[in-house]
């Protein structure tokens, strides 16, 4: 009889790329060591010279199909500051035992002394390991010798069976490249899906196909009954396939530099990424590894729902925490301030819970999963309905709807319903409200994980953060401002200013309000520090020994004690990258000032009104006379968190005339 047929695949080994590599590792030149700065930019405080990668999928008997990366890295180092770039890490991912393996690493800093070229070579004992999460190592290398005017170079393979993480590039990094090229080799039976981010533009986009082949060898037994042995038969088939591969270089990158309001620079660094969409090996079936928003959502429900809906222990928990309360508001209410006040969050940002529910009841802390994780387990004791909604935070980068993958998440709040009510809950912040998410969370949509089917929910908050600030001040005859100020803070305003006041205490808090300014604060009061459903309120009573400046019998006055925007953040005529406040806000600004009778207004600034197309952004300033008082009223508000590239120059304008027009002076003669 026949035995089962065992198939073997044999690849041929891949033609290289013809193309000659940009870089041969420690071949620097006497001119790359010259350099003293880089023409382009003479800021810059070091320049990638060459970075240079390539990326293959090879097979070998024994292991299957591999991912065999290789670069060769070379930056030059210009300033004090530059000196940094001689740390550098090499990510490799794991999962449990299983590791990317680094192989072939060297790395050389070149000095340029009494005319020579001197070689450092980085030692066995300056390349150390370092676990990074449950699913991340880096192998840090930090080079020997290094000073300004050094050139550093790095060269390194990773050997990998994890084919569905294939190496993204990265073009661009924080200074200055010359030369940056990646090539990849992918057989045709490998489908990744490859998207650009970023704003330069390739110098080189090519892509081409050469022909290959695959033997699949099987062996066949028979016979083998009484004095006749058994056969075994060898059979070879030769199977034609297509390597499919691409080349893209850009050069003389500019440095990627972070503007104010910027979610994090991986959304937009110039970048290549790949992701693995499916398989297709011959006489086989399509293998999904991509698969669809909706399988993310039933293997995200079997993992997740079993944590919230298990882990009945906690029944007698809730109905402590609920005690009393007959709405199902009120037990929500009940629940979230019993996790807030109770549990406390480590700092790790996680999807998932690393710990047994029992263990962080018993801790009484844990991950952003654990405790929120948690809070959801809790309210669907009380029989309130709760959905897990994963998250990609500010710093992880926006999720890409398009792609269904799940590694795009690092997070997962909770979202509770009851009624026509929905609310998002984040219980890690023990100074955040009901009802918001910490400002780390606003990033786009979640992905709510549900039994009815999947659903993008917006992370925005219903509440807008406000700052009113009152003064009512009146001059003295030693020339100061002298009254009450006072501060109400509403939504993420509240939040920052009360994680402030606790932390510090009152006594430093006050402290650094006044800061470096000539103030004197005769008494400070305080209101709803611990109410977090109220603004958090503050009243001061200043003396202010400035912003009255005096010549002859002139005087200059300053209006704007607080609340005045000294330089406009947005200094680049150009920008390639959205502006994302995060949230909606208003800062609200009044001040009435009253002068002695021997005063008078020579001159007083114009009100104004800005408004941006839309009323997506709006200015307004008054100001009038009564009697021997100025009141001045300014009020700016931001009516959405993000503004496109388009809507740029308009915004920077906006902030350029609000700035001017805060300068502007009170004009008073004294008789």
């Amino acid at each position: 009889m026949k035995s089962i047929i065992l198939p073997i695949l044999f690849l041929y080994p891949f033609v290289s790329f013809c193309q000659k590599p940009p870089i041969k590792f420690g071949d620097v030149s006497m001119d790359e060591l010259k350099m003293t700065v880089y023409p382009k930019d003479s800021s810059a405080e070091a320049v990638v010279l060459v970075d240079f990668g390539e990326s293959e999928l090879k097979y070998s008997q024994q292991n299957g199909f591999q991912l065999f990366f290789e670069r060769t890295r070379r930056v030059k180092i210009l300033t004090k500051e530059g000196l940094d770039w001689a740390n550098f890490n090499i990510p490799l991912y794991h999962n449990n035992s299983d590791e990317e393996k680094v192989t072939g690493l060297k790395a050389v800093t070149y000095n340029l002394e009494n005319g020579k070229i001197v070689e450092t070579k980085v030692k066995s004992e300056s390349i150390i390991k370092e676990k990074y999460d449950e699913n991340l190592n880096f192998t840090k290398v930090t080079w020997p010798n290094v000073k300004v005017g050094s050139v550093i170079e790095i060269t390194y393979k990773i050997l990998s069976d994890f084919i569905f993480n294939f190496q993204d590039w990265e073009f661009q990094s924080t200074i200055p490249t010359l030369w940056s090229e990646y090539r990849v080799a992918i057989p045709e039976y490998f489908f990744y899906e490859k998207y650009m981010q970023g704003y330069i533009t390739l110098n080189i986009a090519e892509s081409s196909s050469t022909a290959g082949s695959i033997t699949l060898n099987s062996t066949e037994r028979s016979g083998g009954s009484g004095f006749n042995p058994s056969q075994t038969t060898f059979h070879s088939d030769k199977i034609d396939f297509i390597e499919n591969r691409n080349r893209w270089a850009a050069k003389d990158i500019p440095a990627f530099k972070e503007e104010p309001y910027m979610t994090s620079s991986k959304d937009f660094i110039s970048k290549i990424n790949f992701e693995l969409s499916y398989t297709k090996f011959p006489n086989s079936g399509i293998k999904n590894y991509m698969g669809s928003w909706e399988d993310i959502n039933k293997s995200y429900l079997e993992r997740l729902g079993d944590v919230i809906s298990g882990n009945n222990f906690l029944k007698r928990t809730t109905e402590e925490a609920i005690a009393g309360k007959t709405s199902d508001e009120e037990k929500v209410s009940a629940i979230f301030n019993y996790v807030r006040k109770n549990f406390l969050w480590d700092g790790s940002k996680r999807k998932y819970p690393g710990e047994q529910l029992k263990k962080i009841m018993d801790d009484k802390k844990g991950s952003s999963a654990e405790i929120n994780l948690l809070l959801g387990s809790l309210l669907e004791k009380a029989d309130v309905k709760v959905s897990p909604i994963l998250i990609s935070t500010r710093d992880n980068g926006f999720v890409r709807e398009s792609i269904p993958i799940s590694s795009q998440f690092n997070y997962v709040v909770c979202l509770a319903q009851w009624d026509d009510k929905s609310v998002l809950l984040d219980a890690t912040d023990k100074f955040l409200p009901i009802g918001m998410l910490p400002e780390r969370c606003l990033n786009g949509n979640g992905f709510k994980v549900s039994k009815e089917g999947y659903k993008w929910v917006s992370l925005q908050p219903n509440v807008k953060a406000r700052t009113n600030i009152s003064a009512d001040l009146t001059v003295t005859p030693e020339d100061d401002l002298k009254g009450t100020l006072k501060i109400d803070r509403t939504g993420y305003h509240s939040v920052s200013a009360r994680k402030s006041f606790f932390s510090k205490g009152q006594a430093d808090y006050v402290k650094e309000f006044v800061g470096s300014k000539s103030w004197d604060l005769d008494k400070s009061e305080f209101q709803n520090e611990n109410d977090l459903q109220h603004p958090f309120k503050e009243v001061h009573q200043v003396n202010i020994n400035e912003h009255l400046t005096v010549a002859g019998n002139t005087y200059y006055l300053s209006p704007f004690i607080m609340a005045k925007e000294e330089s406009n953040p947005f200094k680049q005529e150009t920008r390639s990258y959205p502006v994302d406040f995060g949230a909606p806000f208003d800062q609200i600004y009044f001040i009435k000032i009253t002068l002695p009778p021997n005063f008078v207004v020579e001159e007083m600034p114009k009100s104004k009104v800005l408004a941006l197309p839309g009323n997506t952004a709006r200015y307004i300033f008054n100001v009038a006379q009564s009697g021997n008082s100025i009141n001045i009223t300014s009020s700016m508000s931001i009516n959405k968190g993000v503004f496109a590239q388009d809507e740029y120059p308009n915004l920077r304008e906006f902030y350029n005339q609000m700035v001017a027009k805060q300068a502007e002076q009170i004009v008073l003669k004294k008789n």
